[in-house]
């Protein structure tokens, strides 16, 4: 093998879920929007690996990684359920762009999305300066004593 990661990857996951976790499945499993959302924000939030959220979820890294740059791209709308089969046959053979236009209930989920992560960096730059200023009191506290 050209890389070591794979089966770094591997042993990870089967620490985690066992052997047969590593078996692989031929079904075609579809995930609910909601889920897909729980799995983003999951991994936003907590600040882990992807490898480490798809084991969470058992579900497959590359599975977690399409999903996340759907999100990046396209929001919540790109998560959406996408009709499955051939398409059919138009009279009109022109290629034509479709915008994807978000449901009402989308666009309050995309706003949730983006109030949980600005909340999550106003607590993170809550803490970093709590902690700025128990170094500094420290800092003040030692000098005062020497």
């Amino acid at each position: 093998m050209p890389s070591k990661s794979p089966i770094y990857r591997w042993i990870h996951q089967a620490e985690a879920n066992g052997l047969d976790y590593l078996i692989s499945k031929k079904s075609h499993k579809e995930y609910s929007q909601d889920f897909k959302l729980s799995v983003i924000e999951y991994y936003k939030l907590h600040e882990i690996s992807r490898l480490d959220t798809a084991i969470y979820f058992k579900i497959s890294p590359s599975q977690v990684d399409s999903w996340i740059y759907k999100y990046n791209q396209y929001g919540v709308i790109g998560l959406r359920r996408r009709p499955r089969g051939r398409r059919p046959l138009m009279a009109k053979k022109k290629k034509k762009q479709t915008r994807l236009n978000s449901t009402k209930e989308e666009k309050y989920k995309q706003e949730i999305l983006d109030l949980k992560a600005k909340l999550h960096d106003a607590e993170m730059d809550r803490d970093i300066l709590k902690a700025l200023k128990t170094l500094r009191e420290n800092d003040h506290n030692s000098k005062k004593q020497n």
